[in-house]
Order: C-alpha cells, then structure tokens, then sequence
C-alpha cells in the first residue's frame, strides 16, 4: 500500500488498525457493527495488499495520540470498567469481580517499607548482617534503596553495595523469614504518637476509603488534636510515586502547574516508572530536555530530593481540592 498517512480516508485507518492487531484483538472492535459497515471495512482490508512500514507506524501513532490527547473520549474510569464486566462476562461473575475492586489493598512489607522515610528505613535494619540488608534493599525500590544506604556510616556501605552485586536469586523461606521477621518489627514499633506504623496503616487505608466530605473534617481535627500523629499519617496518605495512578489527563494538569525545577530535582529521586508516566505527557522535546537536565545534575542531597516532591504533592492536593485532578478516583457507579 504506496499511500502515505494524509491520503488515508477514515476507513483506510481502520481497516489498517483492526489488520496491526490481528484477529484475536479486532475481533470484539467489529463484533457490534452493522453489517454495512463492517462490509465497507472488510472489503477495504482485503484490498490492502503491502502495507509500507511507514504507513502502518504513522496510523498507529495517530492513534496512540489520542489516547494522550484532551479528548474526552479516551478519558476511562470505573463506569469503563462496569460496563466491559457487563459486556464481556455474565452477571454473577461481573459482580464478583467488581466486589474484588472494592476490597482494600493489603500492603505487604515492602510497601510499608518503601512509604517510611529512608531514616526510619535505615534504623530498622543498620543492626543487621550486611547480607540481610542487601538482600532487603535489593527488594525496594532503587530510589528508596540508594537513600538508604546514603545514610548509613561508611564502613557499612561497601559491605551492603558488594553483596548486593553479587546477588543472583534468593530461596523463597529466606525471603519469607526476613518478610516475617521486618512485620514483627514494625508491628510492635511506635512511633512519637504512641501509633504502631500497622496501626497507623489501618487507619490510612480506612481515610482512603472514605468520601472525601467525611475524611477532611478528620484530618483537621487530627491536625488540631495531635500535630504529629497528623503529620505521619498525613505523609502514608500520598507519596510521590502515588503519582503513578493518576489519570494521564491529570499529569498533563498538574505539569501546567509546577516549576521544571521541582519536577527535575523530585524525578531524580524518584522510580523509572514514575518518571516515565511524567516524560509521557509532555512532547517528546521537552522530555529530552528534561532528563538531560536530570543527566547533568549529578547526585542530590536527599533533603533537596524530599523538598522538591513535598513541593510537587502540595501542588497534586491544592488542584484536587479544587476539583482540577482526582486524587481519590472515586467514580459514581451505573
């Protein structure tokens, strides 16, 4: 096929799409079609004959476009959800599913570990073997890890870097006992509030779950009664790699309003993953720019790290608490 994206009708895409997909993915994307249309299209693949690499790859930019686009239509939430259950599966199993959603994420160990700040990190397990702090290190998040070790004393870092290298795989019981072991820890530990960090992740997941109208006049009044079990619960509520949830159009929000500063110094201590959601939304030229600039900067104090995302997440909640994002993702049912 010799035609070049521009000369492409409606039909020529679509048929050139449902063809990059193949049977198996096209087949629900034509199943409710009328017949006409569905003819028009199939007589328009079987005409296709070669398709030049260019082509192909510029229609299904376009459409990945979209997807990034302000368009409302690509705009998905759990009423998406509800209704592919209900079309795609039958009732009682659409609603077991859909109960499933609902119910509230267990945070494992790791989780846990990666929400506290690297300093309580760090006073956790400086105590032990340095092969066990590898091995429990290798299991956060590379952002996390390395500020960890950061803070620990010199003739403890190496020890911990080396057996980290040398790491290949560790035995499952091994892994479970150092996950038993670290439960038992936090569990029994209390912070200046007096809160067990278990305790006070229950009480995190349950503010999670409520409407936002019941959760806020709580956490004033937390603040107003104990500023500092306040301030520890507050910072569970939402951490930079959160981040990683929002909706696309909500990073192309909240990018229209912070400063290229912050955003540089938070994504250098931040996960590949989150910063990838963030190059993502923004054109391919100021992405480049942008890790070029993280490239160039060299390595950060970990206060710089910490100020630039508290500066970020100021900004996520003050666009939510106009409306602007959601934070919540709360969605009304139908």
């Amino acid at each position: 096929m010799n035609n070049s994206k521009k000369k492409l009708s409606g039909i020529d895409k679509t048929a050139i799409l449902l063809y990059a997909l193949g049977p198996e993915l096209a087949a629900p994307l034509v199943r409710d079609l009328d017949d006409a249309t569905l003819v028009r299209i199939s007589q328009r693949m079987s005409e296709l004959g070669k398709i030049e690499v260019e082509t192909l790859n510029g229609v299904l930019e376009e459409y990945m476009e979209m997807h990034t686009s302000d368009d409302p239509m690509f705009h998905a939430s759990r009423k998406d959800v509800v209704e592919l259950l209900r079309q795609a599966v039958d009732k009682e199993r659409g609603e077991q599913v859909l109960a499933s959603l609902n119910e509230p994420k267990k945070m494992t160990i790791w989780d846990k570990l990666s929400r506290m700040k690297p300093e309580m990190i760090k006073s956790y397990i400086e105590a032990e073997h340095p092969q066990t702090i590898a091995l429990i290190l290798g299991h956060l998040d590379t952002s996390v890890a390395s500020r960890v070790i950061a803070l620990m004393p010199e003739d403890l870092q190496m020890p911990v870097v080396m057996r980290m290298s040398k790491i290949e795989s560790v035995p499952s019981d091994l892994v479970k006992d150092i996950e038993e072991t670290l439960e038992l820890g936090l569990a029994g530990s209390e912070g200046q509030s007096g809160l067990s960090f278990d305790g006070m992740v229950n009480v995190v997941e349950i503010l999670k779950k409520l409407e936002k109208d019941v959760a806020t006049p709580i956490l004033q009044q937390l603040e107003e009664k104990d500023e500092e079990l306040f301030k520890q619960v507050d910072r569970l509520l939402l951490v930079f790699d959160d981040l990683i949830e929002l909706s696309d159009r909500d990073i192309q929000t909240i990018l229209k309003h912070i400063s290229s500063d912050d955003l540089v110094k938070a994504l250098k201590g931040s996960s590949d993953d989150i910063a990838e959601r963030f190059f993502a939304n923004m054109s391919s030229r100021a992405a480049e720019i942008m890790r070029e600039d993280m490239e160039v900067m060299g390595p950060m104090k970990l206060a710089d790290v910490e100020e630039a995302q508290m500066n970020v997440l100021k900004t996520v909640r003050s666009l939510d608490d106009e409306g602007a994002i959601s934070l919540g993702g709360n969605e009304d049912m139908v």
